[in-house]
C-alpha cells in the first residue's frame, strides 16, 4: 500500500513542480498550446488514477480488512479522510478536462489550477500518509491473511480496469512508480510485457507523459519543466 500510496503523491509533486512553469495564454511570447494541452490531459489521468484508487480501497479492502479483523468501523476514519479531498478531486478532474488550453491558468484567482490543487491536496497528503499507519497498527495480525486480503484487492484492481485505462491510468502509474526506492521492484504488479505495450502503443505520441517524473520502467528522470 505504501507503494500505491507513494505513486499517487509522486504524481502530486509532479504537477506541483512543473504547473508553475508552463506558460499559460497570459504569456503571449512563451504561450506552447500544445504544452497546457499535455498539462492538463496529465492533470486529468492523474485525477483518475486517484479516483480509481481510493474506489478499490472503498469497494473492496476497507470492507475486507474490516470482515478480516472482526472490527466493522475500523476503516471508518480512512472513509472520513477520503470525504475531506473527495469534491476538491472532483473539481480538479472537472478542470482539467473542460478547460481549453487559452483558458487555463495556474495562477488565476479561486479559480485557478493552483488554489484548486491548493483546496484538497493538504487533505490528501495527510490521508495517504495517515492510512499507511493504520496498516502498520495490524502488524501483529496473521501475515498471510493480510497478504491474501492485498492480492485479492490487486485482482479487483485488475479486473475494475478497462480499455480505456491503458491509455490514461496505466501510464500515470508507471510513470509514477519508482522502482529504485525501497522494495519498489515489484510494484505495479503488471505483467512484464505492459510497460512495452504501453510505450510503444497505448502511450504512443502523447506529450502527456512528459510530465511523468520517472520513465516507463520506473527509474527517476529530470522533470521537463522547472526553473530556468
Amino acid at each position: 500500500m505504501a507503494h500505491a500510496h507513494n505513486t499517487l503523491l509522486r504524481g502530486l509533486n509532479s504537477i506541483l513542480q512543473q504547473a508553475p512553469y508552463v506558460p499559460d495564454a497570459s504569456d503571449r511570447e512563451r504561450f506552447n498550446r500544445q504544452d497546457v494541452k499535455d498539462l492538463l490531459s496529465y492533470v486529468t489521468c492523474w485525477a483518475k488514477m486517484v479516483q480509481h484508487h481510493h474506489w478499490v480501497e472503498e469497494s473492496f479492502i476497507f470492507p475486507e480488512l474490516e470482515k478480516v479483523m472482526g472490527r466493522p468501523g475500523l476503516m471508518d476514519d480512512p472513509k472520513h479522510q477520503h470525504g475531506l479531498f473527495h469534491d476538491g478531486m472532483e473539481r480538479i478532474l472537472e478542470y482539467a478536462s473542460t478547460t481549453t488550453p487559452e483558458e487555463y491558468r495556474w495562477e488565476g484567482g479561486p479559480d485557478g489550477m493552483k488554489a484548486i490543487l491548493d483546496s484538497f491536496s493538504k487533505h490528501l497528503a495527510h490521508h495517504l500518509y495517515a492510512e499507511i499507519d493504520v496498516f502498520l497498527s495490524m502488524q501483529d495480525l496473521d501475515g498471510d491473511l493480510l497478504k491474501k486480503t492485498w492480492e485479492s484487492a490487486e485482482g479487483v484492481a485488475k479486473q475494475s480496469g478497462n480499455l480505456a485505462m491503458l491509455y490514461d491510468v496505466f501510464p500515470t502509474v508507471l510513470g509514477c512508480a519508482d522502482k529504485t526506492y525501497e522494495g519498489g521492484t515489484d510494484f505495479p504488479p503488471l505483467p512484464f510485457v505492459l510497460p512495452y505495450l504501453v510505450k510503444y502503443w497505448f502511450a504512443s505520441g502523447n506529450g502527456a507523459w512528459r510530465f511523468n517524473p520517472c520513465d516507463w520502467w520506473g527509474r527517476p528522470r529530470p522533470l521537463a519543466f522547472g526553473p530556468p
